[in-house]
């Protein structure tokens, strides 16, 4: 069967496998990371687990129960995410989906419930669905996304099996922007490299329009904010940490490609940076930051984005990074 879906052969490989072997595991557990492809092969597992049509194409696209699951409207599929855009996933949202999984399916021989960014479940959501893992209905299974195991709990992660998504080289998405989002070459190449193999990022860069917009915007508060004095920095973090629209965790994913790109210039590496628009202003930073405190930010910037992932208090760690990111006067 092939399935509609750029790289990642090894882990699609394995999932086809143990579908013609009627050996899906009830708890899946797909990590990588953001916009790498976890959602898209997810939603490939649960379509084919749901489909109707021969073993061998599946999921086949023409059955009943696949022009259902393209619809979202199969009685047998539940997929929940947090409610708000860096929001947390919560307890009462774990509950129904307990409540989904212990009725029997409708029209499938399988129900599935999909959970997406479960690092950001509180501590008692995740709690609430260790029972579900450990004595799951025969024709439940559950799959969960995270960027890292590693932002799990042990016993959740123990209780599944792992599949875990690599950034696709640049190559690949460069050549799948061409071929299948007719995107010109220069374009092409230009977002595979911004993408950081991160498919999905590419794809919406391409088709939504505000996408890559909010990199571009990332990157300009950054090198504003290296210029900004103490007071306007706490006021900075202040407004990322109330602003509903905001999302903390993206922006600083943002700012470590450009500390990284830093380091790279710093290194003789100049060719390999991420953000070649914006050479002229990381090579003044390179000239002007030392390299000891670069790697400072840079794990600074690691800590606060792990402490946001695990629901900290997103206001006291921005307010601590942005006081002691280095400063261009």
């Amino acid at each position: 069967m092939t399935w509609d879906i750029v790289g990642h052969e090894l882990a699609v490989r394995q999932l086809q496998l143990a579908l013609e072997r009627d050996e899906m595991p009830q708890a899946l557990l797909i990590t990588g990371p953001e916009s790498v492809g976890k959602m898209t092969l997810a939603r490939l597992v649960s379509n084919a687990l749901l489909c109707q049509g021969p073993a061998a194409q599946r999921p086949c696209g023409a059955c009943r129960a696949c022009r259902k699951f393209a619809s979202g409207n199969h009685p047998d599929f539940m997929a929940v995410t947090p409610e708000e855009a860096g929001g947390s996933l919560k307890i009462e949202q774990i509950r129904a989906v307990e409540r989904f999984l212990t009725l029997t399916p409708n029209e499938s021989a399988h129900k599935i419930a999909l959970i997406g960014d479960f690092e950001r479940a509180t501590t008692a959501a995740a709690n609430a669905l260790l029972k579900t893992l450990e004595e799951p209905p025969v024709y439940a299974h559950l799959i969960l996304l995270a960027q890292d195991a590693d932002l799990l709990l042990p016993t959740i992660v123990s209780r599944s099996r792992r599949i875990d998504l690599r950034p696709l080289s640049p190559v690949t998405v460069d050549a799948a922007l061409q071929t299948r989002w007719n995107v010109p070459a220069e374009q092409a190449t230009h977002l595979a490299r911004l993408s950081g193999g991160r498919m999905g990022w590419a794809v919406r860069a391409v088709t939504e329009t505000e996408y890559q917009q909010r990199m571009d915007n990332a990157l300009r508060l950054l090198l504003g904010l290296l210029r900004q004095d103490l007071p306007a920095r706490f006021e900075t973090a202040q407004a990322l940490a109330r602003d509903e629209h905001t999302r903390p965790d993206e922006i600083l994913a943002y700012w470590l490609t450009g500390w990284r790109d830093v380091l790279l210039i710093q290194t003789g590496n100049a060719p390999r940076i991420t953000y070649r628009q914006y050479d002229q202003a990381l090579a003044e930073i390179a000239q002007r930051v030392p390299p000891n405190a670069v790697l400072q930010a840079l794990q600074a910037l690691e800590a606060c984005r792990d402490a946001l992932q695990h629901n900290a208090n997103a206001q006291l760690w921005l307010e601590n990074l942005l006081l002691n990111l280095p400063e261009l006067a």
